[in-house]
């Protein structure tokens, strides 16, 4: 049996990302809880905006710009969930790794500020971070060195990105037990509108 830790996604873990219209902008946090009514609580998520919907059906709407923005939750594996938006919520993201659960965020938005680092939370503090090279070059601290093993460390002038999105989140699926397949996008999970950031 393969150690998940050093294991290679069967797909390409970015390119099924943008297949499913998350090529431009995505936003992805994978929190170490599988209670999505308290994920949505701490996120403070509107009840009532909730629609009970797969992720290949919510993507074409959250990729959409002409649409209001919405966010999906659901279950990713064992003990982990996943919060899936083009652009992050702007309440309770710390708060999702309270009382020392993990929290692993990957996210890019082309035309602003490309690929962003890899966070990884902890009791509400980042506790390790890859940073998101534009040369795509992959540096990753000890903590994420054993995730990493096997994994392109060199940049790329043209796919240097897109190479680096791969590797992020093929860390993330190392570390969280699955990695992203087309079955990931058929989870049944919630949607609801973009949370307000009013304090």
């Amino acid at each position: 049996m393969t150690d998940i830790r050093t294991a290679s996604p069967e797909h390409d873990q970015y390119g099924l990302l943008a297949a499913h219209g998350f090529d431009e902008a995505f936003f992805g946090l994978w929190v170490e809880r599988d209670d999505l009514d308290e994920l949505a609580g701490i996120l403070r998520l509107d009840p009532q905006s909730r629609r009970d919907v797969r992720l290949t059906e919510e993507a074409p709407t959250m990729t959409d710009w002409s649409v209001k923005d919405s966010l999906w939750i659901g279950p990713h594996s064992s003990g982990w969930s996943v919060v899936i938006s083009t652009s992050g919520p702007g309440t309770g993201v710390r708060q999702l790794s309270s009382g020392n659960r993990g929290t692993l965020m990957a996210s890019w938005h082309r035309e602003i500020d490309g690929l962003s680092d890899l966070d990884y939370y902890r009791d509400g503090n980042v506790v390790a971070e890859i940073p998101g090279m534009p040369s795509g070059e992959l540096l990753p601290p000890q903590l994420f060195e054993p995730y990493a093993q096997g994994l392109p460390r060199d940049g790329h002038p043209i796919e240097g990105e897109e190479r680096l999105a791969h590797a992020f989140l093929t860390i993330v699926g190392r570390m969280t037990g699955r990695f992203i397949d087309e079955e990931w996008f058929l989870a049944p999970g919630r949607a609801y509108d973009f949370p307000s950031t009013d304090t």
